[in-house]
């Protein structure tokens, strides 16, 4: 607390007003007496009587400051400790007490900027700066160390490099904004901002950001994914990603409102293997086929918004008569008009021959409805490639589908649609014609919505295949019923044994599916670990059966999920005990 009371620096050259100094540091030594004793706020009061009398004294304002201090009143010490460094911005009391001030507030980045901004305004010569430097290194090792310590400094290049790659796109470009040390830090890898994904942004993103990310790259960007901008930006942030001579993945989930130069610009990415067009952009077929054209090496497709206006006139067949590298396609559309996704106008034809590679393919109507389309994909004689994967939604399938499907396929999905010509008198008896394919791979299988399913054409799949399925559904399939049903899972032939190791079922809306039948299902099924009984007549002696079975030691198997949407027989209490059984119930 020791101060020279006569001290006095008064800005400029003289100061018009008379102060008391006298009075001033009788009130100072009252005060610094008041301090040894512990009377602090005593203390308080006699410097702010000194401080009345000499208001400039750069002395009195470092006791008063240092008093609160101990009185933790930190506010009022850093507002003491500003005031002497502008009454004496050449001393090093000011910056001194104010650093110290700080760091009591735990605000040691900020008393590390007051120590180098000191360093900056005292003179060279200036016996005080040696001791400033060695607090300020004190401070600086002391923000070093413990959990306050920058990893990107502390840790080798390569870790710290190897634990950025590990983190998503949205939390890099959060990191950013973290400190400017960190931004230049990330700036210079570029190996991180080799993929743009802008999915996770809250709000819209300008296309300025999206320039700074390709400028961190060195325009060596190989993934794109663009969501979450302004419409209006689309063609410059197009126009930007063209220049990246690297970009292989690419896909644009945001609206662009000129087609014709959306369709331009994407013909310039040469070097795509993938692509996907959301549901905003809207495509014409001669588009479609016009940009896989002009895209050699493209291994991915995916449009979302096919469309084509009505004409009575042939349209001429615009896509590549081969795709050696195609090996996965997705075309979706809602067109009202039932022409958007025929046979050979939107794919010429899908036989191995053009598609030696293709190994997934998704034809998709939004809503899928009974014969939106007619699926016709392959000549006589021909097979369709070797997919792994057969998505369809809304299609008219013809009487070969069954035996135009190939070997390798693992996953059929198919969702509503229809067969063409069914027998006369409604769906009743098999449609489609048998082969000598048993599709051995196929552990999926996906009935929904379907009426030319019955239980003939149904065994056609799960007997003659001898298909080794792992997941079944069949859902709101009215031309079957539990009875038929649970007979042709029963097998009693063992035309296919695998049935017995299906793991995830479903058969929901199914006509006569009650508690008994599922206790039938589950005798036939006993590796059942996913059972779909939504809008069925079970009650709750269903979960029951299964809860009990969890705590059952003989049981190996145990069900894991169990969906009962739309059952209104099911009491919440047979919910709850299932649940506490552990059963995922979803209702």
């Amino acid at each position: 607390m020791a101060s020279k009371p006569e001290s006095r620096i008064v800005r400029g050259a003289t100061s018009k007003k008379k102060f008391n100094a006298e009075q001033a540091a009788v009130h100072q030594k009252t005060g610094q007496v008041a301090y040894k004793k512990g009377n602090l706020q005593g203390a308080i009061d006699s410097f702010t009587q000194a401080l009345a009398e000499n208001p400039e004294d750069v002395g009195i304002l470092d006791n008063r400051a240092a008093t609160y201090c101990s009185l933790k009143q930190y506010s009022q010490a850093r507002a003491d400790s500003r005031n002497m460094i502008k009454l004496a911005p050449d001393e090093d009391r000011g910056y001194l007490r104010l650093a110290k001030v700080l760091c009591l507030d735990g605000n040691f980045d900020k008393a590390r900027d007051i120590y180098e901004y000191a360093l900056q305004k005292l003179p060279a010569e200036h016996k005080g700066r040696d001791v400033i430097s060695q607090l300020l290194k004190r401070l600086r090792d002391k923000l070093a160390g413990g959990n306050r310590r920058d990893p990107f400094t502390a840790l080798p290049l390569e870790i710290a490099h190897l634990t950025l790659r590990l983190l998503t796109f949205k939390q890099l470009a959060a990191i950013l904004r973290v400190s400017k040390g960190w931004n230049k830090f990330l700036g210079g890898l570029p190996s991180l901002w080799m993929s743009i994904d802008l999915t996770g942004a809250r709000s819209r993103v300008p296309w300025t950001s999206v320039r700074n990310y390709i400028h961190r790259s060195r325009v060596e960007l190989t993934r794109a994914t663009i969501s979450n901008l302004v419409p209006a930006s689309t063609p410059k942030v197009l126009d930007m990603l063209s220049r990246c001579p690297k970009l292989e993945h690419l896909e644009l989930m945001v609206a662009h409102e000129q087609p014709k130069e959306f369709y331009a610009k994407i013909k310039a990415f040469r070097h795509l293997k993938s692509i996907t067009c959301g549901p905003e952009i809207k495509l014409s077929h001669a588009s479609i086929g016009s940009i896989i054209s002009s895209l050699p090496r493209l291994e991915s497709a995916t449009f979302l918004h096919a469309w084509d206006a009505p004409s009575r006139a042939p349209r001429a067949v615009t896509w590549p008569q081969r795709l050696p590298h195609m090996k996965s396609l997705t075309i979706a559309s809602s067109q009202e008009d039932r022409t958007g996704l025929a046979f050979p106008v939107v794919v010429p034809g899908l036989g191995s021959s053009a598609f030696p590679s293709l190994e997934e393919l998704r034809l998709l109507w939004e809503p899928a409805r009974s014969r939106s389309y007619r699926f016709d994909p392959v000549q006589d004689g021909e097979t369709l490639p070797p997919l792994r994967v057969l998505d369809l939604r809304g299609a008219a399938v013809q009487h070969n589908f069954y035996s135009i499907l190939p070997s390798t396929l693992r996953t059929l999905r198919f969702y509503s649609g229809s067969i063409e010509n069914p027998a006369v008198g409604g769906f009743g008896g098999n449609f489609l014609t048998p082969a000598e394919n048993k599709l051995p791979k196929m552990s999926t299988l996906v009935f929904n919505d379907t009426p030319w399913v019955n239980i003939d054409t149904l065994s056609l799949f799960l007997l003659h295949s001898k298909a080794s399925l792992r997941n079944l559904q069949v859902s709101f399939c009215h031309n079957i019923n539990a009875r038929d049903f649970l007979n042709l899972l029963y097998d009693p032939q063992r035309m296919n044994p695998e049935l017995a190791n299906i793991t995830e079922l479903g058969v929901a809306c199914m006509a006569d599916i009650d508690d008994i039948s599922v206790g039938h299902l589950w005798a036939t099924l006993p590796k059942l670990k996913v059972l779909d009984l939504s809008q069925t007549k079970i009650t709750g002696c269903t979960i029951r059966m299964f809860a009990d079975a969890q705590g059952d030691d003989q049981t190996t198997i145990k069900l894991e999920s169990l969906i009962i949407k739309g059952c209104d027989d099911v009491s919440r209490d047979a919910i709850d005990y299932g649940r506490s059984m552990g059963i995922n119930v979803i209702t």
